[in-house]
């Protein structure tokens, strides 16, 4: 079956199985665009993790840059990949704001230093402005207006994201809560390192699902139509409720994974025109 889908598809559909879903719901003549972005998304936050020199990062981050900025131009862009044509193909025939993108690009610049978000204030402007604002710009690319609700939603599955990579985070001596919850919490970022789960980091991973369900409470308040990158909130709240029952242990391995339980949720959701 995988077969017949395209490769930004058949990515997607082996290690984003949740999005994959969501895709499902869009039209016939928007699902693979809605793909290629999830994409462009998965490839740009995974730069961090997958490069180690700083100053190869900064390359690799404006390799994107330009590649968005060629296509704006109406140049030919350096491409590397089959799935990079996909998405090469997505933007050009549709119309995205740049301006979007530039903003995307200029929140992702923080991650090709090995700094921390001094506050939660500031971790939800950087999430926002990344996983909010590619939510936005899938909106576009399916042909809808981009909403406020996209932007609390995408930035709600980015706080959820650096929550389950904190253990992965941590076996690279890296962790991305913020200066002040550890201050807080007084948070041994050696126990973190060290994958024990004390009191203290449960109170930090507390405040952010809070972070979260405020975000996703937000965006239901924007009273906007049901679309499928809003549909995200199912897997999002699937995520902070099997989190919150095994008592904020980021590390727990019972966490699991819930994917039949999500399907139904989704199905449902979608059915009724909720997010």
């Amino acid at each position: 079956m995988t077969d017949l889908l395209s490769l930004c598809a058949q990515e997607i559909h082996a290690h984003d199985h949740d999005q994959f879903l969501c895709g499902l719901f869009v039209s016939e003549d928007h699902r693979e665009a809605f793909y290629a972005l999830q994409i462009f998304y998965r490839e740009t936050a995974r730069i961090r993790d997958m490069v180690t020199e700083p100053h190869m990062r900064l390359m690799r981050l404006q390799w994107w840059r330009d590649l968005i900025a060629d296509i704006y131009a109406g140049r030919a862009p350096n491409v590397e990949t089959g799935m990079h044509k996909e998405i090469i193909a997505a933007l050009k025939a549709r119309n995205i704001e740049q301006d979007l993108f530039d903003r995307y690009f200029n929140a992702r610049q923080f991650d090709m230093e090995d700094r921390v978000h001094d506050d939660m204030a500031s971790l939800r402007r950087y999430s926002e402005a990344t996983g909010g604002t590619i939510a936005q710009i899938k909106e576009q690319a399916i042909g809808l207006s981009p909403t406020d609700a996209a932007l609390k939603v995408g930035a709600a599955g980015t706080l959820a994201g650096m929550l389950q990579t904190i253990a992965f985070q941590a076996r690279h001596n890296r962790c991305k809560i913020p200066t002040a919850l550890v201050k807080k919490h007084q948070l041994s970022l050696k126990s973190v390192m060290e994958l024990t789960c004390t009191a203290a980091l449960k109170g930090c991973v507390k405040e952010i699902v809070a972070e979260c369900c405020k975000l996703i409470k937000e965006a239901r308040e924007c009273k906007v139509e049901t679309n499928p990158v809003l549909l995200s909130t199912i897997a999002i709240e699937d995520y902070l409720t099997r989190l919150e029952k095994v008592g904020f242990d980021p590390f727990n391995p019972n966490l699991g994974n819930g994917r039949l339980i999500k399907q139904i949720k989704l199905g449902f959701k979608a059915w009724r025109g909720s997010y």
